[in-house]
């Protein structure tokens, strides 16, 4: 999907409440020591952040960690995506609390796209994975959105996004025939990334590589025959040592900073990694030989909490803040202390501890074992106890 960079450069993500009526297996939502943000962005605060955000954006997600559908001013939220005529605009959901009503609400501000979250193409896998949805309402919805969307006229698109693990990766080239017999158009492919006491270890697909890589080969054979988009992760390292139950390296114990793997078992060089994570995200940045920074976060992106705390990307394991739009304009947040240190750090390659160990689903390197892992999200509340400081540089 084309984007507008020359005005409008940011891509913004906004979570309106920070609570999901689902536990999915592999979510945080479901860890026993999770304590969701009981904040609800109001609409006072909502008209606040996107009168500054909004006409700087040529994308806004209009969720993030937390399930849109149950946010009070979700409506609101679009209707400023159109006001301040925003050209790419959308959210994702697990769909059980889609209604016609607000189908028809993002059917009227011309919403692009929306994605639904779908881990399994059976309804046990579905509704084993995805606790305590139900995969017949689910496939009901699909069927109000194509009754809504003919009924309308609307060119709103569907995408689909499915988490990769053990127990459902032989379910993928059916699970994109289910979504194509359903009106999906694209389809996004990520990895599970490792979330320490929840007993993932054995769902990583780092511990079968040679399935992954023949079952999403085969993904992309159907997809291709269906005229279907899809995203992927490039393929896993086939000789990568295992995810087991012990904890991940990090790069200050004995890891490995994220981007660079053993040559032994290497798939990519940093290079090619960084042009596909590039071409992934549509930026225009030509492919390189050489680059000089891991990540390109935080000169395009902005990720705003219920509360109107800031984040730099959507996998901030540190919980340190950088600017409050309840009392900073978005100048004061964007050229602050915080996100210039983070700039340098990134540009220098000096990395703090969460970025040289970046845990995000299909963004870490596919042939570097601390890249599917999140535990430090969970342990920094027992480091910062035993007075470790996180936000300095490894």
């Amino acid at each position: 999907m084309p984007v507008i960079r020359e005005t409008r450069f940011l891509r913004v993500k906004l979570d309106m409440v920070g609570t999901c009526q689902l536990k999915c297996v592999m979510c945080h939502f479901a860890h026993p020591e999770f304590v969701p943000n009981k904040w609800t962005m109001g609409e006072e605060l909502l008209e606040k952040v996107a009168g500054d955000l909004f006409p700087r954006a040529h994308d806004v997600v209009l969720s993030s960690s937390a399930e849109p559908l149950m946010a009070p001013d979700l409506p609101r939220a679009l209707e400023l995506c159109r006001k301040y005529e925003v050209p790419n605009f959308h959210f994702s959901t697990n769909g059980m609390s889609l209604t016609q009503k607000i189908i028809d609400k993002v059917i009227e501000v011309e919403m692009p796209l929306l994605t639904i979250s779908i881990d399994a193409a059976t309804k046990e896998t579905f509704e084993e994975i995805r606790t305590p949805a139900k995969f017949d309402k689910l496939m009901s919805r699909f069927d109000l959105i194509n009754e809504r969307r003919k009924a309308l006229g609307s060119k709103l698109e569907l995408s689909a996004t499915a988490v990769l693990m053990h127990r459902n990766i032989h379910e993928m080239p059916d699970l994109v025939r289910l979504m194509h017999s359903k009106g999906v158009k694209y389809m996004n492919f990520v990895h599970m990334a490792v979330i320490g006491g929840m007993d993932l270890e054995k769902e990583s697909l780092l511990n079968e590589p040679k399935l992954c890589n023949d079952t999403m080969a085969e993904v992309q054979q159907v997809a291709d025959e269906l005229g279907m988009q899809v995203v992927m992760p490039i393929p896993l390292a086939e000789e990568n040592a295992q995810i087991d139950d012990n904890d991940v390296p990090e790069s200050d114990e004995g890891g490995g900073n994220a981007l660079i793997a053993d040559e032994e078992v290497s798939t990519v060089s940093v290079d090619e990694y960084l042009n596909h994570k590039n071409r992934e995200f549509l930026l225009r940045v030509k492919n390189k030989k050489h680059h000089n920074r891991p990540c390109y976060f935080p000169w395009y992106y902005i990720h705003v909490n219920p509360d109107g705390t800031v984040f730099p990307c959507g996998s901030w394991w540190e919980h340190t803040t950088f600017g409050d739009f309840k009392t900073q304009t978005f100048e004061e947040i964007w050229t602050g202390e915080k996100f210039m240190e983070l700039r340098k750090q990134l540009h220098t390659m000096n990395l703090r501890k969460t970025c040289a160990n970046c845990a995000v689903s299909n963004m870490g390197r596919p042939d570097v074992k601390a890249s599917f892992a999140q535990r430090a999200k969970f342990r920094a509340a027992a480091r910062a106890a035993a007075g470790v400081d996180d936000s300095n540089p490894v």
